[in-house]
C-alpha cells in the first residue's frame, strides 16, 4: 500500500491510532487520537511519543518496549497503562503495538514503522471492579446465610426433640382420659412437632448442598440404580414402573446427584393420578453437557407454576393432601446450578411432567 493511501486509512480510522518511526516520533495519527487526547496535529506529528501532551505519555518502560518492536521484536498486546491526563483525568488504556514494513511509494523511506492502537478501558475496568465487588459480597452473604441456616437448624434439633418426645408421651398417657378438646390439642402438638422435625431436616439438607465434596466423573446410571434401591418400598407401594435409557458419564458429586434423582423420583411417585405411576429417565447430549430428563404420567403442573416449584418452601398442594415441606426441588436446583447447569420442567396438567437438568459431560476414558 502506498504511503498516501496508508496515511488516509490511518487518519480516518475510528479508534485512536499512532504510527511511529523507529525513534518513536509520530509520523501519522488518526483524527480520533487528536479528539480523544485534545492535542493538535502540529503538536503531534514529528514529535517523540514521550513529549506528547506535556509529557503525559512519558510512561516507564513503554519507550523501551516500543523500540524493541521497531527493531523487529515481537508484537505486544494489551499493555495496560493508567495515567492522569490533564484533560481527561485518571484513565486506563490498553495499547497494542506491532511493526509494519515500509510501503512501496516512491516518496516513502526504507524505515519500518510501529503501529500503536489505543483503547480506553476505564469504564470497563470500573464496571468489572463493581461487578467483582458485588459478586464477592453476594458470595459472602450466601455463605453467611448457609452457615446461619445450618447452625440455626442444628441448634433447634435438641429442644424440638424434647417437645416432640413429651408431646408423644402426653398422647400415650392421657389420650381418652381427658375431654375431646384436650385430645385434639395434644394431637395438634404431636403433629406440629413432627412437621417441624421434617422441616428442620430438610433445611439442613438444603444448607449442606456444596459441602459433600468435589465433583468427579460418575456413571449417572449407577447413581440412578442406587436411588431406585433406596426407593424400592415406595415404588412397590405405588405400583409404579420405572424405566431408563442408558445414562451417560457426568461430572457430579455422587451424593448430590443421588439427591437429585431421589427427589425427582419421589415427586413422580407422590403426585400421581389414579393409574399406576410410570416414570422414564433418559439423556441427550447438548454441547459439553448432558441433559437428563425424568418423565412421569402424574398430576402435571400449570405453566404459571413452572418457576415457583423450585422456590424453597413453595407448595402447590396442601400439606394434608401430600406430605413434604416443598424443599426437594429447591435442593435439586441448588445442586444443578452449582455445576453451571440449569433445571426446568415441562408439563401438561392431567397428563404428566418432565423435569430436565443439565450436568457437565465427563471425558470418556
Amino acid at each position: 500500500m502506498s504511503q498516501s493511501i496508508f496515511r488516509s486509512v490511518v487518519e480516518t480510522i475510528r479508534e485512536p491510532l499512532l504510527v511511529l518511526d523507529p525513534e518513536l516520533r509520530v509520523r501519522v495519527a488518526s483524527r480520533s487520537f487528536y479528539r480523544r487526547f485534545r492535542v493538535s496535529e502540529s503538536a503531534t506529528e514529528g514529535h517523540f511519543l514521550h513529549e506528547l501532551g506535556n509529557g503525559e505519555w512519558r510512561i516507564p518502560g513503554l519507550v523501551r518496549l516500543l523500540k524493541e518492536v521497531a527493531a523487529g521484536g515481537p508484537a505486544v498486546e494489551d499493555i495496560e497503562v493508567t495515567r492522569d491526563f490533564e484533560h481527561l483525568g485518571p484513565r486506563t488504556m490498553l495499547l497494542n503495538a506491532r511493526r509494519i514494513e515500509a510501503g512501496d511509494d516512491e516518496n516513502d523511506d526504507d524505515e519500518a514503522r510501529v503501529l500503536v492502537s489505543i483503547e480506553d478501558v476505564t469504564e470497563r475496568k470500573r464496571a468489572e471492579a463493581e461487578r467483582d465487588a458485588l459478586v464477592a459480597e453476594l458470595t459472602r452473604s450466601n455463605e453467611e446465610l448457609e452457615r446461619f441456616a445450618y447452625v440455626a437448624s442444628h441448634d433447634l434439633q435438641e429442644p424440638l426433640r424434647m417437645v416432640a418426645s413429651y408431646s408423644q408421651l402426653l398422647a400415650r398417657r392421657y389420650e381418652g382420659k381427658l375431654d375431646e378438646k384436650a385430645d385434639r390439642y395434644i394431637r395438634y402438638a404431636v403433629e406440629g412437632a413432627a412437621r417441624m422435625q421434617v422441616l428442620i431436616n430438610d433445611l439442613l439438607a438444603y444448607s449442606r448442598v456444596g459441602r459433600a465434596g468435589e465433583r468427579r466423573p460418575v456413571e449417572a446410571g449407577e447413581v440412578l440404580a442406587d436411588a431406585l434401591q433406596r426407593l424400592e418400598f415406595a415404588v412397590g407401594h405405588a405400583g409404579a414402573s420405572v424405566s431408563a435409557d442408558p445414562l451417560p458419564r457426568v461430572l457430579a458429586e455422587p451424593t448430590e446427584l443421588l439427591q437429585v434423582f431421589q427427589n425427582l423420583l419421589s415427586n413422580a411417585l407422590k403426585f400421581r393420578r389414579d393409574e399406576p405411576p410410570r416414570v422414564h429417565v433418559s439423556a441427550a447430549r447438548q454441547g459439553g453437557r448432558w441433559v437428563i430428563s425424568v418423565a412421569d404420567n402424574g398430576l402435571g403442573i400449570e405453566p404459571g407454576y413452572f418457576e415457583r416449584v423450585f422456590v424453597v418452601f413453595q407448595r402447590l398442594h396442601p400439606a394434608a393432601a401430600y406430605p413434604g415441606t416443598g424443599i426437594g426441588l429447591a435442593i435439586c436446583k441448588k445442586i444443578v446450578e452449582r455445576t453451571g447447569g440449569r433445571i426446568w420442567v415441562e408439563s401438561t396438567p392431567g397428563v404428566g411432567s418432565t423435569f430436565f437438568f443439565s450436568l457437565p459431560a465427563a471425558e470418556e476414558g
